[in-house]
């Protein structure tokens, strides 16, 4: 099983008539798994499952759809069952097909054709969360909420929803020093896209933001856009490749006059983007490059590039490489007043850049035994008192 949000541990001990291995390479049956989620918090399951040694050329592939706020003991009982249903074509092919028993359940639903929905496949999703920490010379106190609301189907999918966000820290650094910081930010977006055929979909997308560390009182953009999938997007949970192009009209209006630009100017500019993913038995691999440019500051824009690759060149061998730079040269918000050390220290201000960039590499070998089906939680190092 290669899935990354699969429970092992779970599945072995549900399914004890196959042998899970370590390896893709020692199997006999590789079951891929991703997922793609909406912003009601619903998830599309894809389960590919490939035939190796004496099964090779018998692939499938099955589908398992959650809902919002589906309770994690539902949707993994759902995801076992889809996982039976996966093995099942394997299964009769062994001498465990004298073994098996099946019922097959047609519902109300199935019987009557198709469901009717009485929200018409609006979901609705809220979500708060207030957190923190203290000792005796500290505090962090963050609160955190936001809205959504979303409306999916084959043709048109609606987005909309806001979020706020409040950060406070306190240090005290002597009986007479005690340092203070203080972030917010405040938003909200508006998302529509049309599918136009099989790789080709069309929209826009609305957004408001205020932000202390960004300098920005307020900040109104729309951004009408194309995009261009080489792949289907029925494939889209393996392989996507695609090519986005926007236009954009922005308003922004400084929280302090004191930076390079006035306190309220309209921005015309445009972007274009490659995105690519890739997952196959071999691993993963993503990619994206874009950038933006201002039609009236036509010498400024940022641009930056993403790639990385997980793969499993040799048996039991795991490798991943990541990496990302971005130019940037549109700071036009920035305060011209220097930061002091507090502030920056306690990130509430951002800092003019020529560039960021990051990197990673990861690397695992695992040896031993093929087989990896017994399941002892004794002992879990899952606390604070070791």
């Amino acid at each position: 099983m290669d899935c990354e949000f699969c429970a092992p541990q779970f599945f072995k001990q549900e399914i004890t008539y196959v042998n899970f291995v370590r390896d893709r390479r020692l199997a006999d049956i590789y079951m891929l798994g991703t997922a793609n989620f909406n912003a009601g918090g619903a998830a599309v399951l894809t389960l590919y499952f490939v035939g190796e040694n004496k099964f090779k050329g018998q692939n499938d592939t099955l589908v398992y759809k959650t809902v919002p706020n589906m309770a994690d003991a539902e949707a993994r009982e759902g995801l076992l069952s889809t996982v039976k249903q996966g093995l099942l074509k394997y299964i009769v092919k062994t001498d465990l097909l004298k073994k098996i028993d099946y019922t097959i359940d047609v519902g109300e639903q199935e019987q009557n054709g198709k469901v009717k929905d009485k929200w018409n496949y609006w979901v609705f999703n809220i979500n708060a969360n207030v957190d923190g920490s203290a000792s005796s010379y500290q505090s962090d106190f963050n609160l955190n909420g936001n809205l959504n609301a979303n409306r999916t189907t084959e043709k048109l999918r609606v987005e909309t929803g806001g979020w706020y966000s409040l950060n406070k820290q306190k240090f005290v650094i002597d009986d007479s020093t005690t340092v203070t910081g203080l972030q917010s930010n405040l938003g909200s977006f508006h998302l529509m896209a049309f599918t136009l055929g099989k790789h080709w979909a069309a929209g826009h997308f609305a957004t408001y933001f205020q932000s202390t560390q960004n300098n920005l009182r307020n900040s109104y953009s729309y951004y009408p856009g194309i995009e261009y999938n080489v792949f289907s997007y029925a494939e889209a949970g393996r392989r996507q490749l695609r090519f986005i192009y926007r236009l954009a009209r922005a308003i922004r209006i400084i929280l302090k006059q004191q930076c390079t630009i006035k306190k309220s100017e309209l921005y015309g500019l445009h972007s274009f983007v490659v995105q690519w993913s890739q997952i196959e038995k071999w691993g993963n691999l993503y990619l994206s490059a874009g950038g933006w440019h201002y039609f009236n500051y036509p010498k400024n824009y940022s641009a930056s590039i993403y790639p990385s690759i997980n793969f499993n060149p040799l048996k039991g061998l795991r490798l991943g490489l990541w990496c990302g730079f971005s130019i940037v040269n549109d700071q036009f918000f920035l305060r011209k007043a220097e930061a002091s050390a507090n502030e920056i220290l306690l990130e509430q201000v951002k800092l003019k850049t020529d560039y960021n960039y990051n990197y990673g590499f990861n690397i695992n070998y695992t040896f031993g035994s093929k087989y990896n089906n017994i399941v002892n939680v004794r002992f879990n190092l899952d606390d604070n008192y070791w």
